[in-house]
């Protein structure tokens, strides 16, 4: 057995027996860093902090080692340098050792890990050191010596990197014996702020830590020196105050993980309960394949759209940062007053090689553009044809194989037909340049009835269609019935897979006596009205309007239509993994998983199964918790916020915390019409149905599970949202007055209030009526 790596030729299965020090330095070796060269003496060599089983290998090794250099000898145990815990000053390190004291150096080092040092550090930190693999190096003996936080280990701000140096040796700093000079970089665009003895190195040292953080994909604590005029690298571990995920229990808190602005709309619309550990790995996988990891965020199981991804990203490839956020403005909403976007360095030679990657694959996954125009346009029917298949696999290989051949084609290419979607670019300025032609009131009309049947709109139109005998119910339930209030969480169940779907919908739109063609058939009226008025009053850009709205309805179809049809992709997974917990006897157990242990469990590895009940009481723990704010600024506690009776559900931040709730409810204009009427206040579609007709409905979201009981609501109001959300498109398409993106509406609004809503205006008045 060979116990002794060398940096260079440490693979990822020998690394993790190497421990936290061991693997990173094999890690930046690789990456091309000025890493002092060293081997690694792996765990397995050691017994009780003896070493056991390498000394004759250790004695090879030492005899081809130069005596021109010292050494320096470091432990490296398994949990050392890691994501829970440093373990830093807590084991011994000896530098400065000439070849010959090596090995006495190594046996001192490996016996510190039964020190009480090392004990009392794990016995805090509530993790085990987990055994000790041993370092040795090439000492450099420094000039200076220091550390660099890639983001500020309190504030989690990405946008400076702070660090510190001794002249000397680095373990001085470590030990507090000597006094450290403190300096700073500007991560944004670099420039040095410290002491000038140092100037001549810092922008080094940061093209370094920039490599690094790219590398490692998260605040980095990086340990450097520099010797004979030149910065060498010594040792980079994750900053542990900054931790967003514990992988085994699925504890996640992306809020911990650095100073971001969080916010649920659009995706909260989209979730509308905390998703499932399955759930949460496949959207790890989407944001990474898309070049823009923690895009989708998320606290403790909610998830959030990070704005400071998708802002820090504009920044990188050259939009100013006052302009980046009002560019997205119309689908992440407004900011309270004096709240920006925090932005950071984002890695744009990451996300262009992500995006030439998905939509230029190369080899088998090569497509060509008449492939991939069939697949827009067949992506349902194929989905079909991929789920029957999936059913009808027999055994675990057949299901792996399917998932790495057809199945993460299909993701791929999904992928691809989402981003290069439609042209949006009219959904975000066509009314704009009308109303700075004929006026806002106009441009609403123009801007609504005119969508044509939207994908978001046909389990509401199609339902009546069946009910009348123009559409079977097996059409139905192949058109619609992967359309839910949790279409894209893995765990729950499709309305298709419901035996009674969809008479039980039936029975209840019946008893509602609503009229959805008559309600489309009036706003089209509306519509085609407005067409008129504006010819009439503008004749010369008669022809120019028909172009504008052509352009406006085909955004709007072909931005619902990909959407309906990449739903089909969760469907495609949710029966892969159904099909996994069955084959593997663990039923719903699989949607405990992350979906790379899914496909180890399928190649026959279940220790993964251990997870499964540390996972699930952290899940129901998540499912137990009320819905979080709209946004969050900042470092989030959940249990704080629940003690606190005066908590709101519109906005947190402790930087924030003189950002006082306004007790006007003022949003984005969804839909126009004014409607005065009684509020009945729902947090849940699992209680959709207490909705009376004639009433207001105000809620945190709603998506197109809550579009059965739209046309029973005289208007709608909500707090997340934006123009281009759900609720606005659907409401403006039935001519259903709302106000959308409101914030603070379902705290300041009770059932029973008597409210007017202006719909054009984003306006709610409460009126004098009083809480039933």
């Amino acid at each position: 057995m060979k116990y002794i790596f060398s940096f260079k030729d440490i693979s990822e299965d020998v690394s993790a027996f190497c421990g936290g020090k061991g693997a990173s330095l094999a890690r930046l070796t690789k990456m091309g860093l000025p890493v002092p060269e060293g081997y690694v003496i792996t765990a397995a060599a050691f017994h009780s902090g003896i070493i056991s089983g390498a000394l004759a290998e250790l004695e090879t090794l030492l005899s081809g080692l130069s005596d021109r250099y010292t050494y320096a000898v470091r432990s490296s145990a398994l949990c050392e340098d890691g994501e829970n815990a440093s373990f830093a000053g807590a084991f011994e390190t000896v530098t400065d050792v000439k070849r010959e004291d090596i090995i006495t150096a190594v046996k001192q080092v490996a016996a510190s890990a039964d020190s009480l040092r090392v004990k009392k550090y794990a016995e805090s930190s509530g993790t085990d050191s987990g055994g000790i693999a041993v370092v040795i190096q090439r000492f450099v003996k420094p000039e200076f010596a220091g550390v660099v936080f890639t983001a500020d280990p309190i504030s989690g701000s990405a946008a400076v990197m702070r660090g510190n140096y001794v002249r000397g040796e680095g373990e001085a700093l470590v030990s507090g014996e000597k006094n450290a000079e403190e300096f700073t970089f500007n991560a944004m665009k670099f420039s040095y702020t410290g002491n000038a003895e140092f100037e001549r190195y810092a922008k080094t040292l940061y093209k370094y830590c920039e490599k690094i953080r790219n590398g490692y994909g998260r605040p980095m604590d990086i340990e450097w020196a520099v010797s004979g005029g030149k910065v060498y690298i010594l040792q980079a571990r994750p900053i542990t105050s900054l931790k967003r995920l514990d992988r085994d229990s699925f504890k996640v808190n992306g809020s911990l993980s650095g100073e971001y602005l969080l916010s649920k709309t659009n995706v909260g619309e989209i979730f509308m309960r905390p998703v499932s550990p399955v759930t949460f790995s496949v959207l790890e996988i989407i944001c990474d394949a898309l070049g823009m990891p923690c895009f989708i965020d998320n606290v403790c199981g909610q998830p959030y759209a990070n704005l400071s991804v998708i802002c820090s990203l504009m920044v990188a490839l050259g939009v100013k940062e006052e302009s980046a956020f009002k560019m997205i403005r119309d689908i992440a909403g407004e900011l309270p007053d004096g709240v920006t976007v925090p932005v950071f360095p984002f890695d744009r030679k990451n996300f262009r090689k992500r995006m030439r990657k998905l939509f230029l694959p190369g080899g088998k996954n090569k497509t060509t553009r008449k492939e991939k125009r069939e697949f827009k346009e067949k992506m349902s029917e194929i989905a079909d044809e991929l789920m029957s298949e999936i059913r009808r696999l027999p055994d675990n290989k057949a299901l792996s194989d399917f998932w790495k051949t057809k199945g993460a084609a299909f993701m791929s290419n999904t992928l691809n037909t989402i981003m290069k979607g439609a042209n949006v670019f009219p959904l975000f300025t066509t009314k704009k340049r009308l109303s700075d032609i004929c006026g806002e009131e106009l441009a609403n009309e123009l801007c609504s009835g005119g969508a044509g049947t939207l994908d978001s709109m046909k389990p509401l139109l199609m339902l009546e269609d069946v009910i009348s005998g123009d559409m079977s119910r097996e059409e139905y339930i192949r058109l619609c019935g992967h359309r839910h209030v949790n279409e894209m969480e893995l765990s729950a169940p499709y309305p298709y897979e419901n035996p009674d779907f969809p008479q039980n919908i039936i029975d209840e739109h019946i008893k509602s006596g609503a009229d959805i063609h008559k309600m489309r058939a009036d706003r089209e009226s509306r519509y085609n009205e407005a067409v008129q008025k504006f010819k009439e009053q503008y004749p010369r850009k008669a022809k120019w309007l028909d172009k504008t709205l052509h352009s406006f309805k085909e955004a709007n179809r072909s931005r619902e239509e990909v959407r309906s049809k990449g739903v089909k992709l969760f469907c495609i997974m949710r029966e892969f993994l159904l099909r996994a917990g069955e084959l593997n006897g663990i039923g719903d157990d699989i949607f405990m998983l992350y979906f790379p242990e899914a496909m180890e469990l399928l190649k026959g590895d279940r220790s993964v199964l251990k997870h499964i009940p540390e996972r699930r009481k952290s899940y129901e723990k998540n499912l137990s918790y009320p819905p979080f704010p709209n946004l969050i600024y900042g470092r989030f506690d959940p249990e704080k916020w629940l003690s606190d009776e005066n908590r709101r559900r519109d906005f947190y931040s402790e930087k924030h915390s003189d950002c006082s709730l306004s007790a006007d409810i003022k949003g984005f204009p969804g839909a126009s019409g004014v409607v005065t009427g009684r509020v009945r206040v729902i947090f849940s579609s699992d209680c959709a149905e207490e909705l009376l007709p004639g009433e207001i409905l105000a809620a945190p979201a709603t998506n197109i599970g809550w579009t059965v009981i739209f046309p029973r609501a005289a208007a709608i109001i909500t707090d997340i949202g934006a123009p281009l959300s759900h609720a606005a498109i659907v409401a403006r398409e039935f001519g259903i007055p709302a106000v959308v993106g409101c914030g603070n509406a379902t705290t300041v609004l009770k059932t029973g209030d008597m409210v007017t809503v202006d719909g054009a205006r984003g306006i709610v008045t409460v009126e004098k009526g009083t809480a039933d």
